[in-house]
């Protein structure tokens, strides 16, 4: 039976939810699409799949009506909700606000609980047509009216399939999960300056943040009422009042405080439901036994304090120390691999509560998720969330630094990049103190601290005795017990040989050591195995410890062990951080750079009490988005009149450009760093700020034709800038003075209008930015620049440049010959033309010559997606027990007439958990198949002998090419020669991957009408059906043939040239019928270019002759 998927079906199956095997189903389309029809009923189960009918997963629902966050008083006689403007502004603001639609719903007025009403009503009536279309009434899990007009509940593939259908649903989307992806970060990225400032001080006073994450260490004292400064928080719902499950009678009844306002539990109780299931981690309540959130928490808003770290005092402090926390509870801990794991119905219920709790300010969502902006639910709860008045900052991902390994492209919310920030770690440190002067060089040691050994916690007194091991230049030193009393109260320094660590650090420890420094004895680092060794254990190199038994000499000396910090390069981008371009969307991602290596914030244990002191290092994009979103708190404190896309362009336009890549040498590009690393100082006295709409956003989907190169982003981005391309930013003054400014391109050639202008207070100026692309190499690179605006003497110039990274590509030249195949007839002995017109799809100028000698390629099939964002899954899974199958296949056919040489392919697709196909899939395997019948001969799993071609190569193999989850193969590259005979043929494209990473083969609506699939048991049954409710799947093929025929005569003109994107010239090559028989005769014209990728390309010309 067929599996069909939506592109946003993403999973990783829990219990039950696991058992796939063989029902289809589709899911609907992008925000706003139609979803592509297909019949309601029932399938069949497949051969040993279980009828699939009655086997429930858990989907959400998204109705068409708008939900709070969006409603702007459409309907007759429900007014549009209130908005709530600026703490302190005129009650004329109010109403301002609501005209607008900016601002903070106001979630209590009699407005919004009124269209709640309406909405719980609507509620109801689909889930009666919902009723009727699958004959049970479903169990509705978790209403969503404030970020989603959505419901959760459970649905068979096939129901959902028909739930799909109704008019009033927008979209159904599958459960999914989405992995998770500071001490002197507030400082580099400007917080301190908006701390201490000496008039009206910024540090969070008033600003509500939703941790969207694993929960949080509640006792910690970074979320205390009261700081160690003796700060203490103002609760802005009243004293003693919380939300969710802190509120009287809730499971965290008595966690929450002034600072912990509240929280919930997305994930224990609906419409996570993961309690107690095999191999997770969680308990009832917003209690943190991961980490992550509290981390996460910490960073961004965590109270000033004192912390001892590897017998360190350090000050740790979030952005926004004294801003409030709601924590929202929505991933889990996977125990067998010790992932977080965040369902997509958690999130999305969370965002919905957060609009719902009229009082965040901030999210922070350091999880995966957001490739597909338009058409992902929590994608889209986060814009209602930014229309509701609510700034969510996000992970840019963990998958870099490869290109085009960006989550979160949504346009509406604001993606983090992670560098490092100048520490590294804090490391043990030997400083030698005597006898006598003691060299620099051995006055600081660094040193590795070893593993399974008592720990390191606290320093060692400067004055303790260092003695060297007697046989510290022997092979076997201290691998025989040392005489009693050798190193009372000493630091002992052993040389690595010939015995374990283990002995050596016993032995020492039995003789009266206090610690244990095993001196390596040969270039390069060491990280002793010290497992069960009583004290702690340490390493250093080989030179430092010939340099310590030089200066010794056989006499003791004395010696501290502390621990420092271990500088590193700040604004390198950190190698793991996900890098642009933003997939196939005009948008410069990520937005900005922030901290996000080895930053020191709050962690927890395994159990939710016992660890309330814990802190901990970790790494991440995850690190870096609350830095981010500590900075959007500032920021809204201190402009609290300014909208969140006014927010986020000026963090954006006043970072600090000038960072690194990973190699701490080349200049990182915007495609690495965004906007660049965050100066939220500057940030809050830009002189300019861009605004745009929901609205316009939702306009932008380029699946309904829109162009998100033409949203009022602070950056510039445009994928195919032929000659030239324009875009229009519009710019508010947010100053109380005339102020002018100056425009400039730098980087880029083009050309600004108006390239000087002045506003007043309040006033906007649209500016249009025309870049030139005529002396840009065409072939589809990257060329970065920097729009420029410099305040200028009229007004004041005690504010900072404003800087937009531009992008811009020039696609080369691609030939096009129209029609592909062309007819002509002629009678017996007659003679004629072959018309058809030669195009220029690319972005450069074509040149051209027909030339009908040698091979020319051909596409010999092309069936896009388009629009669809279903698939069928086509995937040989790593845990067939989760997967509930080893493989599923999907195929399509393709006929040839004549001998022909395959040398292309490719596929469209996308992986179910969202994840880099590139780091997912551990390979990639390409089947053809004779046609058997009406089906492939085989498949993949069961029989792959009777493939006449197959070929397995890795992601990043030769000849492969992945663009997001599309997999392209060239063949020749690959070193693959598949000549194949006339007749009919199947493909089969699939990834080896884990069930949750599973690679969908996308379907299309261009194609015959037959494609099938198979779910292939762990036996080896199954059988190929036909796939249902598409023309057929994604691919294209590209093939070559040998160009001309004795018939096909010459040119009339044989060269030419067509500009970029142009209809071409209209050619005609001779045809002389002279010698043929009566009939049909195929041969091929062949036109050379400069097209870099189809050098030579071929027409199929059909002759018809007749008598």
């Amino acid at each position: 039976m067929s599996i069909r998927f939506n592109r946003w079906t993403v999973g990783l199956a829990l219990g039950a939810l696991a058992a796939i095997a063989g029902a289809s189903v589709m899911l609907g389309g992008g925000f706003g699409a139609s979803a592509p029809s297909v019949g309601g009923a029932p399938p069949a189960a497949a051969g040993g799949g279980g009828n699939m009918e009655q086997q429930l997963r858990t989907y959400i629902v998204v109705y068409r009506e708008a939900p709070l966050a969006t409603y702007r008083g459409e309907i007759r006689g429900l007014a549009a909700p209130e908005r709530l403007p600026a703490d302190g502004a005129p009650q004329m603001a109010r109403a301002q606000a609501t005209a607008a639609g900016e601002g903070r719903v106001n979630v209590h007025s009699a407005s919004a609980r009124a269209y709640l009403s309406h909405l719980d009503g609507a509620q109801r009536q689909h889930e009666a047509s919902i009723t009727a279309a699958i004959g049970r009434a479903p169990q509705v899990e978790r209403r969503m009216r404030h970020a989603l007009n959505a419901v959760v509940t459970e649905l068979s593939e096939a129901e959902a399939a028909r739930v799909q259908r109704l008019s009033e649903v927008q979209f159904v989307e599958e459960y999914r999960e989405y992995e998770q992806d500071t001490d002197v970060g507030p400082g580099l990225i400007g917080a301190p300056p908006l701390w201490n400032a000496a008039t009206n001080p910024v540090k969070g006073e008033g600003i509500v943040f939703g941790i969207l994450d694993s929960g949080i260490n509640f006792g910690s004292p970074s979320f205390a009422a009261q700081d160690e400064t003796g700060y203490t928080h103002t609760n802005p719902l009243g004293a003693g009042v919380y939300l969710g499950t802190c509120a009287a009678g809730g499971v965290d009844e008595g966690r929450c405080n002034a600072k912990l306002i509240g929280g919930y539990d997305f994930v224990c109780g609906a419409p996570g439901n993961t309690c107690g299931a095999a191999n997770i981690r969680e308990e009832p309540g917003f209690g943190d036994t991961n980490s992550h959130g509290s981390h996460t928490a910490s960073t961004s808003a965590g109270n000033v304090r004192t912390v001892l770290f590897k017998g360190r005092n350090t000050q740790i402090s979030g952005v926004a120390p004294r801003a409030n926390i709601i924590a929202y509870d929505v991933c889990y801990t996977n125990t067998a691999t010790g992932r977080g794991l965040c369902p997509n119905t958690s999130s999305a219920a969370a965002v919905d509560q957060a609009i719902a709790d009229g009082i965040v300010d901030v999210i922070n969502f350091s999880i995966g998720g957001g490739e597909n902006p338009w058409s992902d639910s929590v994608s889209l709860a986060f814009l209602n969330a930014v229309n509701a008045g609510i700034y969510v900052a996000t992970s840019a991902g963990n998958s870099g630094p490869g290109p085009n390994t960006m989550g979160h492209l949504e346009p509406w919310t604001a993606s983090t990049a992670a560098a490092q920030h100048g520490r590294q770690d804090f490391g043990p440190v030997l400083q030698v103190t005597g006898p006598g002067t003691v060299p620099a060089a051995l006055q600081t040691i660094m040193m590795n601290e070893g593993t399974g050994a008592v720990p390191f916690v606290s320093p060692m007194a400067n004055t303790t005795p260092l003695k060297l091991s007697p046989g510290i230049d022997s092979g076997d030193d201290g691998c025989a017990a040392y005489p009693a009393g050798t190193f009372t109260g000493a630091i002992a320094v052993i040389r690595r040989g010939t015995c374990s660590f283990v002995i050596k650090g016993n032995n020492a420890a039995a003789a009266g050591a206090v610690a244990v420094v095993i001196a390596n004895n040969a270039a390069g680092g060491l990280v002793p195995t010290l497992t069960g060794v009583t004290i702690p254990g340490f390493a250093m190199l080989q030179a430092d410890a010939n340099a310590v038994r030089d200066f010794l000499a056989g006499n003791p000396g004395t010696a501290g062990i502390t621990v420092l910090p271990i500088p590193n390069t700040p604004d390198v981008l950190a190698d793991f951080s996900s890098r642009g371009p933003a997939g196939t969307y005009d948008l410069l991602k990520p937005d900005v750079a922030a901290p996000g290596v080895a930053v020191l914030a709050v962690v927890a244990g395994t159990s939710i009490s016992g660890s309330e002191g814990a802190v901990g290092l970790m790494n991440g994009t995850s690190m870096a988005s609350p830095h981010h979103a500590g900075a959007a708190g500032l920021m809204r404190q201190a402009q609290p009149t300014w909208t969140v896309p006014e927010v986020k362009s000026a963090l954006v336009m006043t970072a600090e450009q000038v960072m690194f890549k990973e190699d701490s040498v080349t200049p990182a590009t915007p495609f690495d760093r965004g906007g660049g690393r965050l100066r939220v100082d500057l940030a809050v006295r830009a002189g300019l700020v861009l605004n745009e709409t929901r609205a316009n956003y939702l306009a932008a989907n380029p699946a309904t034709g829109g162009d998100a190169a033409n949203l009022n982003q602070p950056s510039l981005a445009k994928a195919r800038c032929v000659e030239r391309c324009v875009f229009t930013r519009t710019f508010r003054n947010t100053l109380s003075v005339r102020q002018g400014w100056t425009v400039k391109l730098n980087g880029l050639s083009g050309t600004i209008s108006p390239a000087l202008f002045t506003l007043n207070p309040g006033e906007s100026k649209a500016v249009k930015i025309t870049v030139n692309s005529y002396q840009l190499p065409a072939d589809g690179s990257w060329n970065f620049g920097t729009l420029v605006l410099t305040p200028t003497s009229i007004g004041t110039l005690d504010q900072p440049t404003l800087r937009l990274p531009v992008a811009v590509s020039v696609p080369p030249p691609v030939i096009a010959l129209n029609p592909a195949q062309i007819a002509a007839t002629l009678p017996a002995g007659g003679s004629g033309f072959a018309n058809f017109r030669i195009d220029n799809l690319g972005g450069s100028r074509l040149d051209y010559t027909i030339d009908n000698t040698g091979q020319g390629s051909r596409t010999l099939l092309d069936a896009p997606r388009g629009a669809v964002s279903s698939g069928f899954r086509a995937t040989i899974y790593s845990d067939p027990a989760t997967a509930g199958s080893a493989a599923q296949f999907s195929a399509d056919d393709f006929t040839l007439t004549e001998a022909t040489r395959i040398v292309s392919l490719y596929t469209e697709g996308f992986v179910s958990s969202g994840q880099p196909l590139a780091t997912t899939a551990t390979s990639l395997t390409w089947t053809l198949y004779r046609d058997s019948g009406g089906n492939p001969e085989g498949n993949p799993q069961a029989s792959p002998g009777l493939a006449v071609w197959s070929y397995t190569a890795a992601p990043t193999g030769a000849g492969v090419t992945l663009t997001g989850a599309n997999i392209g193969l060239n063949l020749t590259a690959a070193g693959q020669n598949v000549d194949l005979p006339a007749g009919r043929y199947w493909l089969v494209v699939n990834a080896r991957s884990s069930f949750a990473n599973r690679w969908v083969w996308f379907a299309s609506n261009t194609g015959d009408n037959v494609f099938r699939t198979i779910t292939v048991t762990t036996a080896g049954a199954g059988a190929w059906t036909a796939g249902t409710g598409f023309q057929g799947l994604a691919w294209n093929v590209g093939a070559t043939n040998a160009c001309g025929a004795p018939w096909i005569g010459a040119p009339v003109s044989a060269i030419g040239r067509v500009n970029p994107g142009a209809v071409g010239n209209n050619a005609q090559v001779q045809l002389n019928a002279g010698g043929l028989s009566a009939g049909t005769h195929v041969g091929f014209i062949c036109v050379a270019s400069n097209d870099p990728v189809k050098p030579k390309v071929a027409a199929r010309v059909v002759l018809t002759v007749t008598p």
